[in-house]
């Protein structure tokens, strides 16, 4: 009871108030095994009596019993708990014994008054998924139907749109599908006329609103992906390797490797269709079947590229980098020997780190396993078990490899040996966190 005393007039009037406030203010856990539970925050909606957790805890994480102690707005003359784990039955509670979490716990506080009551459901959100699981599972199937030889889906819009461009080297003749990148498992074909039947379709490179591709010595271009025409070179083009994109120290760069007499050299070509020939190549140097991938670290953008055959045909399982698309940096070697000889991987940027997977070894097996970088390169592991492929996916090398905006990683066909037709499927896989 509180006692309030109002002075009106010359008379003075005593006014009893009774609480009548039975609000819980705070809710705090703790339990000798989970570290640092007492700091997990607690939301209270008074409105509707809700206590929760906003942030989940971690997956597999067992709170069958915890230490539970509540705050009052003012004060409560008693306080009743249902825990749902044990049962109906309602308890008092002395607000020391612990309660079983695991489930539910209901609670009904009584004010001061001893009649007014608020009633309260608690619970601990904890996730019911491994955070760092990657789900995959295949998601479309016979993509085109087309009999293909070669096949490389490029990211580029379409109509306006966010778009996948499939190219599929087919017997005679060089075909185009589209798929809006929303909708990965229609696809639509297109016209496609000017494209070179020896134009190596693995190279397709998207550059500076225009599509590139070697073909036998010479550069193709589109810039709508449907008509091609053959673009001026000064040197004859034996592959293009990939894109340095714009940064503080140059513009944007097209890296190729280029004949100049009697030799392989680095070259590039700017916005403006300017080449500049760079370093010879090195005999250990991939110009096919290598995995490319651009990527920035501190404000600085670069290009590696990783595995291949180099100029003698010779399988690799190096990884290379620059940042002028003219000078070269060797960052791992065959004597670290992180992973097989092999060529058609795929390589992409995914989690903040390259993820390596896929490829066709010496003995023409193709591989499922990943491995991952989080040093750009200069060393790789085993992925974990957590991100393997499932049982049903199929080894495969020269798949194309894209992460999307909803952060699934997608793998578009691929071939299961050398002599293989492509697969005519699309699989993806998203860590769990990333959603």
């Amino acid at each position: 009871m509180m006692l309030m005393a109002s002075c009106l007039g010359s008379g003075d009037i005593n006014t009893t108030t009774e609480i009548r406030n039975a609000q819980i203010a705070s809710l705090v856990l703790s339990h000798d095994s989970i570290t640092d539970l007492n700091k997990v925050k607690f939301t209270i909606d008074q409105l509707n009596g809700l206590i929760f957790n906003k942030d989940s805890l971690p997956y597999g994480t067992q709170l069958k019993k915890a230490i539970c102690t509540l705050t009052y707005a003012v004060g409560v003359n008693a306080t009743g708990v249902r825990q749902e784990a044990v049962g109906d039955t309602t308890i008092w509670w002395n607000g020391t014994d612990s309660l079983d979490f695991s489930q539910p716990v209901n609670f009904t506080t009584t004010a001061y008054d001893g009649l007014t009551t608020k009633a309260y459901k608690a619970w601990v959100n904890i996730h019911q998924e491994v955070p760092d699981l990657m789900v995959w599972e295949p998601y479309a199937s016979r993509m085109t139907g087309a009999e293909a030889n070669e096949q490389k889906v490029v990211a580029y819009p379409y109509k306006g749109a966010g778009a996948y461009l499939m190219y599929v080297q087919t017997p005679g003749a060089n075909r185009l599908y589209y798929s809006f990148a929303t909708d990965t498992r229609n696809w639509e074909e297109l016209p496609l006329s000017g494209l070179s039947e020896e134009a190596e379709i693995s190279q397709i490179t998207p550059f500076e609103n225009t599509l590139y591709v070697a073909a036998a010595g010479g550069l193709y271009g589109s810039v709508n992906g449907l008509d091609w025409a053959k673009v001026d070179a000064p040197l004859p083009v034996k592959a293009l390797l990939g894109v340095v994109k714009e940064n503080r120290n140059t513009s944007s760069l097209l890296a190729a490797v280029v004949e100049s007499g009697d030799t392989y050299v680095f070259a590039r070509m700017n916005g403006e269709g300017e080449w500049t020939e760079g370093d010879a190549l090195p005999g250990n140097f991939p110009v096919s079947g290598f995995g490319s991938l651009n990527y920035q670290r501190v404000s600085n953008e670069y290009l590696a590229i990783v595995a291949g055959k180099d100029s003698e045909g010779r399988l690799l399982n190096t990884t290379w980098v620059t940042g002028d698309a003219t000078g070269w940096a060797l960052l791992s070697g065959e004597k670290e020997n992180f992973f097989e000889k092999k060529a058609g991987v795929m390589l992409a940027m995914y989690d903040d780190k390259f993820y390596l997977t896929g490829g066709i070894n010496a003995d023409d097996k193709a591989s499922k396993e990943i491995y991952t970088s989080i040093d750009n390169g200069l060393t790789w592991s085993p992925a974990d078990s957590l991100k393997v492929f499932p049982e049903g996916y199929t080894a495969r090398g020269y798949a194309s490899i894209h992460v999307d905006a909803a952060n699934y990683m997608l793998i578009f066909g691929g071939k299961t040996s050398n002599e293989a037709k492509p697969l005519d499927e699309l699989w993806r896989g998203r860590i769990n966190r990333l959603r």
